[in-house]
């Protein structure tokens, strides 16, 4: 039969509709979740089957006649079976009905403004048509089955839904929703109009309207204006008794209403009065609508008239009301019946017309899965939605709680949740909101559980509405524990449904259901039997697959599909991940809470302790809540007996996952994302990465790299130092979870303990030992080279001496010296850091003295324990328990060499003092037998009448014949004294008492004799009082001595100290030794220490070349008896400078020098306007001039040969052009785009070398080709970063990365300590200088740090100096404000030592050298409070004195100009010699420019000499002779350096 054929056709349809809307969202890509293809559980197997046998059974009866599902069901066909054209045609039918529709509402609107300003305008069907196309389009809306719990405007979560328009399109109409809230509310509006008709209809329609277009209106602000003018009052009028529709819809209105906080408590009154009547009205509805279930189809079959079907009502509703309603005292009075009589005829007819209306809607509805309840026509199924909606905004209230207990309202609910149909549970979402709100409270939680609720909401159907509303329920059934810990003390079968269940919600409902469910697991992964059940259901690949898909973390995820996710969907997935995050967080602290225990109970299971074997056998079934500072305990404890190879299920699981990976690519991608749970979401993924390192293999893939969304790659490290240095957030829990990660990475142990108590054994062979051994010691090499690589040791210095937060920054430095400390265990980073300022120049010791907050200094000494042992790494020396002395690299090096050094001594003198001992004490026989047996020489006993001592000496009488012994004793002690003082001048020295005096004196100079020796004042041990004692040594001993007062850790305990006796040996030895302590230059080899005589090691001896440096007559002393003096000859040249030639901004208009670049007898100037111009230095004339950018021009270069410059611009559009000079103009020649800075390589000079950003370019200019790009796998990212190349251009250094040119291969990443200085070539090829570090090319060691460099951009002189000024050139274009220097320093090339630093007195600019090194010119700014801003270009004569009159006008700042525009004046008070010139032509067609001598440079008659002023410029050197002479002799010192 053709019917059968169309029903099975049909069915197969809506088998199709049914699995549409069951599985929307849950395709799974097997390439994106892993294991995807497994089976899910059994349970959901059988939900899948009744779902497509409810879909059949509704198949057969859209068969049987009900002609409008047939329709949708064919349309339904058709769409899936029709080509692309007809769904062109559809879509464009579709567009025409949804312009339409908006024509529609745009006409009743017009006409509404048209018509509402006539007296007794009518609008009532105004109200309707809006009303009817709002339901429509919200029909529309609905069934596309949107995220019920989505509160944003329909528009933004679908922009292309009409319904959603259409609210936008009547938010605009400001008049017609002010009238609408304001009037049509009101019950006399018609009475106002002067028209004599009730506006209860009037009333019902703008509820209707308002209830229908609520999406789309600002909450606050509509019930704030109702609070106003009293329609809230009203509107609970019409809840309260009024007829329906009102009645339901004023319920409705309320209901948005108590969203709002405000309202809510300032009606607190009116809600305790109303909400036992909603509750009372509930239970009515509820009894009335079971007993029409139980009287079955029968009576639906009857047409019954209006008045036995309002009887009919009426008994039901006395029936609900004796039967379900709760019985309370009032109940009882026999007025009660009377009084609530004619309530009962109010509700009986209400609820009649609630009824037919659910009676004429059954027969459609019973045919369809129902998405949602409408408002037109009402029903019984609208009024309870109302109030559950009602009650559901105040259910938090802990005020209502009392009223829910005594109105039964469990009851309610669980009669509401009984016997669900899968096709209709909007109902039920409401009540299990309305449960949700109520599960707040604790009390009623536990009730929920104990009365069977957790067994009826796992009832609950899936897929359906009401899955969304017990996500919400189990996760206020988690969020209190004692609820969660009765439903884990329930049966095994139950927990591993309900875990099932908040599965099943993981990967097939809305993304609200998906949080709700992710927060469950998030707090119930503290129960074992949660998370073993959790594990067992492969739960921890189905939390993954919830952010494994989505959009914003897929670097893949193509530019054309960019515009498809919109800042409301980026935004809920950002939400989605922070849940996840927390998730996976609590997931892993709990199963290492799990895994420490078990360590416990293994560890201490042979313990001979019976309490302690009792307390760590226990099985725990709740994991504790661990501090910060006990989980990394716990952490490092665990990784020190953990295998090198070892496995844990859980960190295995998440590494197969991907799940490492994702967590880092969330770390990277966080950057740009400004959600307010950003801090959240990287601070839960990185304690889930701390928690993951105690598995060793989870390093590898924090040092792979990973695919950006730029398509660049980065290493997993870059992330976690970016979050360590603050660049994401500026959260202190951020940055020390990211700090925890680096310590428990770069600490970790490399020989780890493999023995009975360690958790995972690894064979006990000894070549799988040297195996695992090696394998340790390449991970964690790799790891080191990782956090190097990607700028940690930087991003660890800067951490040490953070000071804010202030309440954290104790525990962050702790934190970053303890991850620098386990990173200087690499020889490589403990070369680096030995030459850094930090700890070359004191400034750690600095750091360790006091914390930051007084209240931190349980942290504070945490961090003076590691920089203690940083200290010891980097040295490579302990340093001394017993040393007073600041923990510093110069201490310790002076104590392992006090330590190291051999004492021995004169046994004679020994001997000597024994016998004078022996002679004072009364003991002649005794010491004359000593005399005889160790040979003593004969002598008369004196008397001494002072006792030597290194701190203390007595004068002797004045008569002594030791006066000079005496004299020596005073002068060495005074060095003594001098030494004492220096190490700490704060600390006077102890004394040591002097014997009696006696009257016998000899001759004795040689050998000092101490005769009368009081034994009670015999010195000992020489120690500095506890005052000299610094508080960072006090702490630290304090710490270390403090457990039981037993000696630091790694000596002798005292059992083996005991039977050390103290004897004389050690006595003289410890003497002597602190003798040697006291030496300001101790040396391990000493001569034999002499007894009479305080020891002290020879000072070394200052260099006399030093006065060389200023006193030439001595240098050319020595010049001629052969020694080298170019070098003092170089500085002292370099430390005078005189202004020779100013070319000043005003005498142009509105003109701004930038840059400059010296060039033979002529100088380029670039300007602010973007102007090149050519002046001749010898009168400051200007040649030509071109425009070269249109704006500024921020870098000038020329070649040698003077024929190209390169103009640089990086304001707006960076630009760099290559230009010819030829006829007195600019061409150009090649036009670089996005060329920040441009060089002209060294040797040739045929190649330009671009920067762009951390790229550079090689360019030839001949061909005006690219020849070469330059991009580094992991960038430094400098701000200011300038490629340039070496003086054989076969090096080529960009962004802190060296580069072979020819091959094009990276050769070194150099360690990056400063933001913006990339680094240069120093011009011998064997060092590049980045900022202050000096590296060595050959080893690519750190030689040494120069402080006077720091943000100083170097120029080279020819002779062998270096000029550092910080230019304003190089400042950012997008500051407000820009600081610049006034002085340069003058640094010699050779070691680095600084020369000179010249001030100006103007802000630098920019800074050129001549080709010889005589003449630099400096681009200075002068911009004054009250003066225009003005420029210069001001060329020095270098060696050349200030004469005093260039001093007074450079005070002035007004120099004087000639009628030709040159300077004359003290800058020209000179002419050059012959010896001074060394410039050549710019151009050789410009040497025409000057056939006229006037002053130039090549002359011949420019050999004159000096002025009177500076005739003789060195009066206080040792005779100067002629400055010709000086610049000869020069000249020839330089060239032969």
């Amino acid at each position: 039969m053709p019917m059968a054929d169309d029903s099975e056709n049909e069915a197969a349809a809506a088998e199709a509709v049914a699995e549409t809307e069951t599985n929307q969202s849950d395709e799974v890509d097997p390439e994106v979740w892993p294991a995807a293809e497994e089976a899910e559980p059994q349970a959901d197997a059988d939900a899948d089957a009744d779902a497509d046998a409810d879909a059949n059974a509704d198949a057969e009866v859209i068969a049987d006649g009900i002609a409008e599902e047939d329709a949708d069901v064919e349309s339904l066909e058709d769409a899936l079976s029709t080509s692309d054209n007809n769904g062109n045609a559809e879509e464009a039918a579709a567009a025409d009905k949804r312009h339409a529709t908006k024509r529609e509402l745009t006409q009743i609107i017009d006409r509404w403004e048209q018509q509402q300003t006539q007296n007794g305008y009518d609008p009532v069907p105004t109200l309707r048509s809006l009303a009817e196309i709002f339901e429509r389009e919200k029909d529309v809306y609905r069934r596309k089955d949107p995220d019920p719990l989505d509160s944003r405007h329909p528009y933004r979560a679908d922009p292309t839904c009409q319904y959603g328009l259409l609210l936008k399109l009547l938010y605009r109409k400001d008049l017609f929703t002010s009238k609408l809230l304001n009037d049509y509310l009101r019950e006399n509006y018609f009475s106002r109009q002067t028209v004599s008709r009730s506006s209860l209809e009037l009333n019902i329609l703008a509820c209707r309207l308002i209830l229908e277009i609520m999406p789309g209106l600002e909450t606050t602000a509509v019930f704030q204006t109702a609070d106003d003018d009293g329609t809230i009052n009203r509107i609970y009028s019409w809840a309260e008794d009024s007829i329906e529709p009102l009645q339901s819809y004023a319920t409705g209105l309320l209901a948005e209403a108590m969203e709002v906080t405000d309202i809510a408590i300032n009606y607190r009154d009116q809600n305790m009065r109303l909400v036992p009547k909603m509750i009372k009205r509930l239970h009515m509805l509820l009894a009335i609508s079971k007993s029409a279930a139980l009287e079955g189809p029968s009576t639906s079959q009857h047409n019954l008239s209006a008045d036995s079907s309002a009887s009919g009502m009426l008994s039901w509703v006395a029936c609900a009301s004796n039967a379900s309603a709760p019985q309370s005292p009032q109940h009882n009075g026999s007025g009660a019946g009377l009084g609530n009589s004619s309530s009962l005829h109010g509700d009986a007819s209400n609820m009649s017309i609630l009824f037919e209306n659910s009676r004429d809607a059954f027969s459609v509805a019973r045919y369809y899965k129902r998405m949602y309840i409408p408002l037109h026509p009402p029903t019984a199924d609208t009024s309870q939605m109302l109030i559950m909606r009602f009650l559901t905004s105040l259910g938090e209230y802990q005020e209502f709680l009392a009223m829910a207990f005594e109105n039964n309202v469990m009851q309610l609910i669980f009669g509401y949740l009984e016997n669900l149909d899968r096709r209709d549970t909007c109902l039920a979402y409401e009540v299990l909101k309305y449960l949700a709100s109520l599960l707040c409270h604790k009390k009623f939680a536990l009730e929920f559980i104990s009365h069977g609720g957790l067994e009826l909401l796992l009832k609950v159907p899936r897929p359906s509405l009401a899955t969304t509303g017990v996500s919400i329920a189990i996760y206020y059934l988690a969020y209190c524990e004692d609820a969660m810990e009765r439903i884990c003390s329930m049966q095994r079968p139950l927990i591993s449904e309900l875990v099932r269940y908040a599965l099943w919600i993981l990967g097939r409902c809305h993304d609200s259901s998906k949080c709700h469910a992710t927060m469950f697991f998030s707090l119930s992964f503290q129960f074992k039997v949660i998370l073993d059940e959790f594990d067992a259901q492969d739960g921890l690949r189905k939390l993954y697959n919830v952010i494994s898909v989505l959009k914003i973390l897929d670097p893949n995820n193509d530019s054309d599909n960019d515009s498809e996710i919109n800042e409301d969907v980026e935004c809920a997935s950002r939400q989605m991940v922070r849940h996840v995050c927390v998730a996976l967080k609590r997931y892993m602290e709990a199963h290492f809470f799990y895994k420490y225990n078990n360590f416990l109970c293994q560890h201490y299971a042979a313990s001979s302790s019976p309490s302690s074997t009792h307390f760590f056998s226990q099985n725990p079934t709740v994991a504790a809540k661990l501090t910060f500072d006990q989980l990394h305990d716990q952490i490092r404890t665990l990784q020190e007996h953990t295998s090198i190879r070892a496995h844990w299920q859980p960190v295995d699981q998440l590494t197969k996952l991907g799940g490492i990976s994702m967590l880092l690519r969330i770390i990277a991608f966080s950057y740009d994302w400004v959600n307010s749970g950003r801090s959240e979401t990287v601070r839960s993924a990185l304690d889930v990465l701390s928690v993951c390192c105690v598995i060793p293999r989870v390093y590898g893939v924090l040092c792979e790299r990973l695919l950006m969304l730029d398509k660049t790659t980065t290493s997993g490290f870059c992330s976690v130092l970016g979050a360590a240095a603050g660049e994401i957030t500026s959260d202190a829990e951020v940055i020390k979870s990211a700090l925890a990660v680096l310590c428990h990475c770069v600490c970790s142990p490399i020989i780890r303990k493999d023995s009975n108590t360690s958790l995972i054994k690894f064979g006990n062979s000894s070549r799988k030992t040297k195996a695992n051994t090696k394998f340790a010691e390449e991970l964690i090499e790799r790891v080191w080279e990782s956090v190097c690589s990607n700028n940690g040791i930087v991003v660890l210095l800067s951490l040490m001496q953070t000071k804010g937060p202030i309440t954290d920054a104790d525990c962050i430095r702790g934190m970053a010296c303890r991850a620098l400390a386990g990173l200087a265990r690499s020889d490589r980073v403990r070369q680096i850091v030995s030459k850094l300022p930090l700890f070359a120049g004191g400034q750690l010791q600095a750091l360790m003295r006091d914390p930051i907050l007084q209240e931190k200094r349980a942290e504070h000494v945490i961090f003076q324990k590691y920089a203690l042992e940083l200290l010891e790494r980097i040295s490579g020396k302990t340093k001394p328990l017993n040393t007073p002395l600041d923990p510093s690299l110069s201490n310790m090096h002076k104590a392992n060499v006090i330590a190291q050094t051999r004492i021995h001594y004169n046994k004679q003198q020994l001997y000597q003092l024994i016998f004078e001992h022996l002679e004072s004490s009364g003991l002649s026989q005794t010491a004359q037998m000593l005399q005889r047996e160790v040979g003593l020489p004969l002598q008369t006993p004196t008397t001494r009448s002072f006792h030597q001592s290194p701190f203390d000496y007595k004068n002797l009488p004045s008569g002594s014949s030791l006066s000079l012994s005496r004299n020596r004793l005073r002068s060495r002690m005074q060095d003594v004294n001098a030494a004492i003082m220096a190490e700490d001048p704060s600390s006077p020295a102890a004394g040591a008492g002097g014997g009696a005096t006696s009257g016998h004196q000899g001759d004795l100079a040689c050998v000092p004799n101490f005769g009368a020796l009081n034994t009670s004042q015999t010195p000992i041990k020489i120690r500095r009082t506890d005052r000299s004692v610094s508080s960072v040594s006090r702490s630290i001993q304090k710490q270390m001595l403090e457990p039981g007062g037993s000696l630091p850790a790694g000596l002798p305990d005292e059992g083996q100290w005991a039977p050390k006796r103290i004897t004389l040996n050690t006595i003289v030895t410890e003497y002597l030794t602190n003798q040697h302590s006291l030496c300001k230059n101790p040396v391990t080899t000493c001569p034999q220490f002499d007894l009479f005589e305080p020891h002290k090691c020879p000072d070394p001896k200052p260099s006399r070349m030093l006065s060389s440096n200023y006193n030439l007559t001595s240098r050319h002393t020595r010049t001629q008896a052969g020694f080298n003096t170019s070098r003092f000859d170089r500085r002292y040249v370099h430390t005078h400078f005189s202004p020779w030639r100013t070319i000043r901004s005003a005498d142009y208009e509105d003109l701004e020098f930038t840059c400059c670049d010296l060039v033979g007898k002529y100088i380029i100037v670039g300007t602010q306007q973007g102007d090149g111009r050519v002046f001749n230095m010898n009168d400051g004339v200007e040649q030509f001039f071109s425009n070269c950018h249109n704006f500024s021009v921020d870098a000038i270069k020329a070649n040698r040969a003077g024929d190209l410059v390169i103009t640089s611009s990086y304001w707006r559009t960076p630009t760099s052009i290559l230009w010819s000079i030829g006829d007195n103009e600019f061409n150009q020649k090649l036009r670089l785009p996005d060329v920040t800075y441009c060089e002209f390589s060294q040797t040739s000079q045929d190649r330009l070398l671009g920067t762009q950003s951390e790229c550079a370019t090689l360019f030839d200019i001949n061909k005006g080709a690219k020849v070469a790009t330059f991009t580094p796998t992991i960038p430094n990212l400098y701000t200011k970063n300038r490629a340039t190349l070496c003086r054989t251009d076969e090096l080529m250094l960009s962004d802190g990365v060296l580069w072979d040119v020819r091959s094009g291969k990276e050769i070194h990443k150099f360690d990056k300590f400063n933001q913006c200085i990339s680094g240069v070539f120093h011009p011998n090829c064997l060092e590049i200088i980045a900022n202050t570090e000096v590296w060595d090319l050959r080893t690519f060691h750190l030689l040494q740090t120069v402080p006077v460099l720091d943000q100083r951009n170097l120029t080279f002189s020819p002779m062998h100096v270096i000029y550092g000024a910080g230019l304003g050139s190089d400042r950012d274009h997008d500051m407000e404000q820009t600081t610049y220097d006034t002085s340069f320093n003058v640094i010699d090339a050779y070691d680095y030592s600084s020369i000179a630093t010249i001030d100006v007195k103007r802000n630098i600019n920019d800074l050129s050298v001549s080709a010889n090194g005589s003449l630099i010119a400096v681009v200075e700014d002068y911009s004054g409070f009250e003066s225009k801003q003005e420029t210069f270009v001001k060329i020095y004569a270098v060696g050349v004195k200030k004469s005093e009159r260039s001093e007074e006008e450079d005070e002035e700042e007004v120099p004087e100009s000639d009628e030709d525009g040159s300077d004359t004046g003290s800058e020209n008070s000179f002419p050059i010699s012959r010896n001074f010139r060394g410039f050549r032509p710019l151009l050789r067609h410009l040497g025409a420019l000057d056939n006229e001598d006037d002053g130039n440079l090549d002359g011949e008659g420019s050999d004159t000499t000096l002025s009177s002023d500076d005739e003789d410029m060195d009066e206080d050197d040792d005779g100067d002779g002629n400055f010709n002479e000086l610049f000869e002799y020069i000249d020839n010192s330089s060239s032969g350096d």
